[in-house]
């Protein structure tokens, strides 16, 4: 059966209502060319050698008492503590103006290894030096000067180690 000519009309009016104008052309590799340079950022950014989620139970009195040497007064109805790592535990509070407060205490030797607090606007952010040649258990296996940056981000502590620039490629 042979088409009519206002058959042939009907179908090229529908092909170009499928086919997206040149604006819509424009948006489209705009979209794909914003996505691509997202990706690439994020691949690019540095990510935290781990993040460390809440756990439950009960705080340690010996927490409480390890509090008492640290400059900040935190409401201990606030203490949380996070997942360890390399032997060293974050505790998140809040002092008594509701300030967050993180500190990092390495429970196998019941010592505060740091604290800080900060506005809730501000990263909270607390580094631990690691020197193997102190014979510290957490800095075993890395070079002298290491940093551990532990960071508190919502209801997660993410870590970083930062390695001495000489070393860093190891």
């Amino acid at each position: 059966m042979a088409e009519t000519a206002e058959d042939a009309a009907r179908g090229a009016a529908s092909r170009r209502r499928a086919m997206p104008s040149l604006w819509g052309m424009v948006w489209i590799a705009a979209g794909i060319g914003l996505a691509i340079a997202y990706g690439v950022g994020w691949l690019l950014s540095p990510h935290p050698d781990a993040t460390l989620q809440r756990t439950d139970g009960e705080t340690p009195w010996n927490i409480t008492s390890l509090l008492d040497y640290s400059s900040v007064e935190v409401e201990p109805t606030t203490l949380k503590p996070y997942e360890v790592f390399r032997g060293l535990q974050p505790w998140s509070a809040s002092d008594s103006l509701g300030t967050p407060c993180l500190f990092i205490v390495e429970p196998s030797t019941d010592y505060l290894q740091g604290s800080a607090c900060t506005p809730q606007e501000a990263d909270l952010i607390v580094d631990v030096g690691a020197w193997p040649v102190y014979h510290d258990s957490f800095a075993e296996g890395l070079p002298d000067g290491t940093i551990i940056r532990f960071q508190l981000r919502g209801d997660a502590v993410d870590v970083t180690v930062h390695r001495p620039a000489e070393t860093a490629g190891r």
